[in-house]
């Protein structure tokens, strides 16, 4: 059976997601690095003031990392769950 219109976007999406995240972790760790670099070397007032700045950057993309995630994981789950429902057996014992 062919996959419906649904089913072919969601599963896009959940790629452009994942391609998504993907380029945040590594970007995220290329950031920090520079940060374990420059924050060695920072001194002065400024430099507090920037420490606080980056850190509660820092810990707001966390949460949207782990935000972003959630909704992976759950997106994944509901493909799944389409796609069980659109199998030839029609989802039957699938637990839908």
């Amino acid at each position: 059976m062919a996959k419906s219109r649904l089913l072919i976007i969601l599963e896009a999406y959940e790629k452009q997601l994942q391609d998504h995240l993907h380029a945040m972790h590594e970007k995220r760790q290329e950031v920090d690095a520079a940060w374990r670099r420059l924050r060695d070397i920072y001194e002065g007032e400024a430099a507090q003031a920037f420490i606080e700045a980056f850190e509660a950057s820092s810990a707001r993309l966390a949460d949207y990392n782990e935000r972003a995630s959630d909704v992976s994981r759950r997106l994944r789950t509901k493909i799944e769950e389409l796609r069980r429902f659109e199998s030839p057996s029609g989802g039957e014992g699938a637990g839908l």
